[in-house]
């Protein structure tokens, strides 16, 4: 008897420290995915700096630019399962807020060239998807 007791409260101990902490509307539980802000950020410009050649002095801004973008979509991740709606109205908002930042870091030709790298959809194996979903 004591042996199931001991088990049963082992298993529910474990069931709430993985449980996670984000629920949906339909009683589906997420848990929004972690990410290395400054390991992502350095992976965008590094991958961006072989299609754009970017300048010595571009690379740092680039960085700072990127960097703060993703801590905000991380800071907005949550909203993403439980609301939609404001997940999409913000994350559009901080997409022109990083579109008004890198067009005058950028020449004309590397902004379109930029522009262009957008991926149609989503796609982890793609990281410049981080900037756009």
């Amino acid at each position: 008897m004591k042996k199931y007791i001991i088990t049963a409260l082992l298993l529910s101990v474990i069931s709430c420290y993985i449980a996670p902490d984000v629920t949906a509307g339909n009683g589906i539980i997420f848990q929004a995915p972690t990410m290395n802000i400054e390991g992502t950020a350095g992976s965008i410009v590094s991958r961006l700096d072989k299609s754009l050649q970017l300048t010595a002095t571009q690379k740092p801004r680039m960085l700072h630019i990127i960097t703060g973008y993703l801590k905000q979509k991380v800071n907005i991740q949550s909203l993403q399962h439980s609301n939609a709606t404001a997940y999409k109205t913000k994350l559009n908002s901080m997409q022109n807020g990083l579109h008004a930042k890198l067009k005058p870091l950028l020449t004309l030709t590397q902004y379109t060239e930029f522009m262009a790298q957008q991926p149609k959809s989503y796609d982890e194996t793609n990281v410049l998807s981080q900037l756009y979903y």
